[in-house]
């Protein structure tokens, strides 16, 4: 089976490189397949012939994304419609990645995939936009994921190693409830997915929630540092762009298909940390 992955530069692309062995992995970063071009993607496939598409690709930076909304729509939104039309041209499988950052947040309990969407960001705005346009390819399969990290790349914990080890007190946000993914589990998740010929709308994170200052903390233990760590509101760090304060996603799903091999956020970290040795 041949899997085309967009974005691939990025975190995730990379995780699909090191964890997706059994297939033939092709990357294409913007330079080779630019998201924001018309016609970049039909040319792409035309040429590579995949089975499968990954979607890794998208504008990320969430808080740029409110400064940037046409640039943030047209790669996160306009380019997924025309990926999708190429995917139908070419009879293949779209794996679009979409985001927790869909819902506002106000939620008691996880998020399922039938529940109301309200995105309170240009970034989680797009990317539902995204979701849409994803439906032009008969075959797709739409992946919410959240908080996504791994070893290598621009994450939440590389950057808190590198203050810590700089020995700055941190303070980090505590009202904020998620669950941290590593882009390696997620990556087993897809590779899943496809074998199993899933469809539709899945959400796909670690099991289990915690806060940003709580992934924190637990980053911490695990590297046995000692950080003066202490946690603060959102209010206390206001940011462009509105986080949820909630966005817990429900795995129901993932076990009425009965293919769920996502971990605990916890044992997901701690094999992220065992590559992290001697960095």
């Amino acid at each position: 089976m041949k899997i085309l992955v967009t974005g691939g530069g990025g975190q995730l692309a990379r995780a699909i490189a090191r964890t997706w062995r059994e297939d033939e992995i092709i990357l294409l970063d913007r330079h080779q397949l630019d998201l924001g071009k018309e016609g970049d993607a039909g040319k792409a496939l035309e040429s590579h012939r995949p089975d499968v598409v990954v979607n890794a690709g998208a504008h990320t930076q969430v808080d740029l994304c409110e400064s940037e909304p046409d640039r943030a729509r047209l790669l996160n939104a306009t380019g997924v419609s025309w990926l999708a039309e190429a995917c139908a041209d070419h009879q293949c499988l779209l794996i679009q990645i979409s985001t927790d950052y869909v819902f506002d947040g106000c939620a008691s309990r996880p998020y399922r995939e039938d529940d109301p969407t309200s995105p309170m960001s240009v970034y989680g705005r797009t990317k539902l936009e995204g979701e849409q346009e994803a439906l032009k390819a008969p075959k797709h399969l739409i992946i919410r994921t959240s908080w996504l990290y791994d070893a290598w790349g621009k994450n939440f914990l590389l950057t808190m190693l590198s203050l810590a080890r700089q020995g700055k007190a941190l303070r980090v946000v505590d009202d904020q409830h998620g669950a941290p993914t590593s882009c390696r589990a997620l990556v087993r998740q897809l590779r899943q997915a496809v074998k199993d010929d899933w469809r539709g709308l899945v959400n796909a994170t670690c099991d289990g929630e915690t806060t940003w200052h709580g992934f924190a903390a637990a980053i911490f233990e695990e590297a046995g540092l000692k950080v003066d760590l202490s946690p603060c509101s959102t209010d206390e760090f206001p940011r462009p762009a509105k986080r949820p304060a909630y966005s817990v996603l429900s795995p129901a799903k993932r076990g009425e298909l009965g293919s769920d091999v996502m971990p605990h956020w916890r044992e997901g970290l701690l094999e992220v940390m065992g590559d992290l040795e001697g960095i």
